[in-house]
């Protein structure tokens, strides 16, 4: 049974293609001549376009037309076989493929009528832990897919996931409008998916055993390792500090969403009168509750809100919004039965 899963089911090397196939198909990738160079340059301007109109569908496109990925590999792979020519070819055509797609997304959004923040431009301000596990499995998955006699769907895949393209088009965006917040996190965050799908390929490319240079001096050897190591600290830092933060937040927003919800249940829903939406503000500490159903009187209200300090939310003020609607027919309702009016319905 285990020689069957390490020979069978997860045997990588049988359709494998040969080293010289391997490593001709990585060097083509990282030519930027011609059609090349203006297939970047169009997936900056879907890119930025997708951005700026917040359409998730053109972003994808971008992301899979972009060739952002290819020099990427060729390093990672070079850095495995210690091929110093490819190696400095491919981070020489990286650096360019960076430089084009800033200016192209600078150029864009400083002549585009919009220049307010969408919620796709946001989202990658964002970087963080979870970032660095699509990088590194997506940049996997993709070596994977190039080293297979019969191609896949991974590349197109993989290049979605991993998104490069997106968060160098926002880079450009934080540049055409002088905003730092925009322009770091961004390039954080591209750093992020570059360096892991670059790990990710060389340490496959390592598994694979693949065809390495005649002769390697430790000494190299030694400092690629440290390199690598050293790489790995400085952009995990920042990424494990902003996770922790994230699941801090997580878990004292959940544990306020249970205080309240507890409160709901019991001061404030009944058999007739039903809270809507709940909305909760901890910065300002401001509980807001939509109602709809039997309107409550300002001394109900009064006495749910001093009830509120029984549920951990003190400290908090509250907003009661009832529905208008059925204001106005328990209103109408009461005066119409009654003949008098009984007393003044007042909405919070």
């Amino acid at each position: 049974m285990i020689d069957y899963l390490k020979n069978g089911l997860f045997d990588i090397r049988s359709d494998q293609m040969g080293a010289d196939a391997i490593h001709e198909s990585i060097v083509a990738g990282v030519k930027l001549k011609g059609a090349p160079l203006i297939i970047l340059f169009c997936a900056i301007i879907v890119a930025s376009v997708g951005l700026n109109t917040n359409s998730t569908a053109v972003i994808i496109g971008a992301m899979l037309i972009s060739p952002l990925m290819n020099p990427i590999i060729a390093m990672g792979y070079s850095l495995a076989t210690y091929d110093g020519l490819l190696l400095r070819n491919a981070a020489l055509n990286f650096m360019i493929q960076i430089i084009i797609a800033l200016i192209g997304a600078s150029i864009y959004f400083s002549l585009t009528p919009i220049h307010e923040a969408t919620s796709e431009l946001i989202a990658r301000t964002g970087p963080s832990f979870f970032d660095m596990l699509i990088a590194f499995f997506g940049g996997t998955a993709g070596v994977i897919g190039i080293t297979r006699k019969e191609k896949t769907n991974v590349i197109p895949g993989v290049a979605i996931a991993t998104a490069l393209m997106p968060p160098m088009c926002t880079v450009g965006y934080g540049i055409a409008n002088s905003n730092p917040d925009y322009i770091f996190p961004a390039a954080y965050l591209f750093l992020i998916n570059a360096f892991f799908i670059m790990l990710a390929t060389f340490a496959f490319c390592k598994l694979l055993q693949l065809k390495q240079a005649a002769v390697v001096k430790e000494r190299f050897n030694k400092i690629l390792k440290r390199g690598i190591i050293i790489g790995m600290i400085l952009i995990t830092i920042p990424a494990a500090v902003s996770a922790i933060y994230v699941s801090i937040d997580s878990i004292l927003n959940q544990h306020l969403t249970g205080k309240v919800q507890s409160f709901v249940n019991a001061e404030v829903d009944s058999s007739t009168t039903t809270t809507m939406r709940a909305t909760i503000d901890p910065e300002r500490k401001n509980l807001r509750l939509d109602l709809i159903g039997e309107v409550y009187s300002p001394d109900q209200i009064n006495r749910i809100t001093t009830n509120m300090a029984d549920y951990g939310l003190e400290g908090y003020t509250l907003e009661v919004v009832q529905d208008i609607r059925t204001t106005l027919f328990n209103y109408f309702e009461k005066e119409n039965s009654a003949g008098i009016l009984e007393g003044e319905i007042v909405i919070v």
